[in-house]
């Protein structure tokens, strides 16, 4: 009598398993990888979109700084992470278009272990100096550095980071002979550079541009072919006779193999985190400007273009895989 109940009770339980709902998702609180350092313009770009994001999810969205290896072991434990919806990545199209081309080694391949669900904002890059360089402008700087090739230091996040390549672009450009001092972040690049440790440097506005304000940074150029609202007396690269156009989009992927409604979901809620008022005005002031994508497909399909387009710079730079 006993294991017929028994096996009437499992039979009973197979059963309601089967017939009870899956859990909706999200039923817990998602994490944002931040591959770098806190403080830095990615760092904020995460930290604002989580603050807005959670609520539109009903659940808390919370930033976790995992830096080092230029992106690698933040990246690595994205795409280690199950593909359920619940563990994000902060990522730049240029850093992770350039991967491929920059190490022969990866422990990951960015175009099939990544899932691209939106953009969230595009900014130029700034280009400073400490107050030691006697240069008041990009043609004073480029004329210095090639009075003294080799002396002059620039501080990057890592090889292959967006900071990276925009002065690697900048070399091309210009023919000068500077050297790179790879840091963890762009904030302990700004610190050194605060320093004079390393004498100049291309970063997201917003990492120095309270010291640009104090007058302890001297700010040279921008790299879009428009002004900087946060810094409108800094002029662009073009406006300075240089052949020059160069910004960093930033936004969010996660593990491969992501169902496809938790991407068009995260997909949907993200354009519109980008289009509230005060985020748009709160990123205005960091000189970055929204802008997503129509379609996960279409974010895709940046990033494998930005792929194609950071192979091209590698190569024509010279630089070696690692």
């Amino acid at each position: 009598m006993f294991r017929l109940l028994a096996g009437a009770f499992i039979v009973l339980a197979a059963v309601y398993s089967a017939a009870a709902p899956a859990q909706a998702w999200p039923s817990r609180p998602i994490r944002i990888i931040v591959p770098y350092t806190p403080g830095g313009s990615s760092d904020f770009t995460a930290r604002t979109v989580a603050e807005r994001l959670g609520p539109l999810l009903s659940t808390q969205v919370v930033v976790e700084n995992k830096p080092g290896g230029n992106t690698v072991i933040g990246t690595e434990f994205v795409v280690k992470s199950p593909p359920d919806g619940y563990t994000l990545l902060l990522a730049g199209l240029t850093t992770y278009g350039a991967q491929p081309h920059l190490y022969k080694k990866l422990p990951y391949d960015v175009l099939k272990d990544l899932t691209p669900i939106n953009n969230a904002i595009i900014s130029p890059l700034v280009l400073s100096v400490h107050p030691s360089v006697p240069a008041k402008n990009v043609q004073e700087l480029i004329a210095y550095a090639k009075a003294n090739p080799g002396r002059v230091n620039f501080g990057t996040a890592g090889v292959g980071n967006t900071l990276h390549l925009a002065t690697e672009l900048f070399k091309l450009k210009t023919g000068v002979d500077i050297i790179e001092v790879p840091y963890k972040g762009a904030s302990q690049a700004v610190v050194d550079l605060l320093a004079g440790n390393i004498q100049m440097m291309f970063d997201l506005v917003q990492t120095p541009l309270q010291h640009i304000n104090a007058g302890k940074l001297r700010a040279l150029a921008t790299t879009w072919e428009k002004r900087a609202s946060a810094l409108p007396n800094v002029p662009t690269m073009i406006e300075q006779g240089l052949d020059y156009n160069f910004g960093a989009m930033i936004g969010l992927m996660g593990p491969a193999g992501m169902p496809k409604d938790v991407v068009n979901r995260l997909h949907a809620e993200i354009a519109k985190v980008m289009a509230m008022p005060d985020v748009r005005e709160s990123f205005a002031k960091q000189a970055m400007e929204p802008a997503t994508f129509a379609s996960p497909e279409a974010y895709a399909a940046a990033f494998r273009s930005e792929v194609d387009n950071m192979g091209k710079l590698v190569r024509a730079a010279g630089i070696q895989p690692q």
